[in-house]
């Protein structure tokens, strides 16, 4: 699966599909005298799961799969180290408009934090290898 990631509603839809991704690498470079964000991640599949028989019982298996998240076009970048983890688990991404371009926050599950900030959204996402039945 490739999508391109242009309007903060593909940001908001990409949130929902990496709810409860793992972030296996994250690296901030440069591209054309712009930082870009390129993220590696382990994402459950819910689109292709299915039914498995193990005698007389029924189990729903979800294969995971690696993915690579790539943002172009941001102009500043924040990273922090939360120290308090809230009780309730918090989405991986979420963006909002901002005067001037959009704030995406990606947060990590060990709490590691980053904010950036970009004028348009530019990005793509895709699914890379094949899909695995535990990750």
């Amino acid at each position: 699966m490739e999508r391109a990631v242009a309007v903060l509603t593909d940001v908001k839809d990409l949130a929902e599909l990496l709810n409860g991704s793992s972030v296996d690498q994250a690296r901030i470079g440069t591209s054309g005298g712009r930082l870009t964000l390129d993220m590696e991640l382990t994402r459950a599949m819910p689109e292709q799961q299915r039914v498995v028989r193990y005698g007389l019982f029924k189990r729903i298996k979800t294969p995971w799969v690696k993915s690579r998240l790539t943002l172009n076009q941001i102009t500043e970048v924040a990273i922090q180290r939360l120290a308090d983890q809230p009780p309730n688990p918090v989405p991986l991404f979420s963006c909002e408009a901002v005067p001037g371009g959009y704030e995406l926050i990606v947060t990590a599950p060990d709490g590691l934090r980053l904010q950036c900030k970009l004028e348009q959204l530019s990005g793509t996402f895709i699914d890379v290898g094949s899909p695995i039945d535990s990750p």
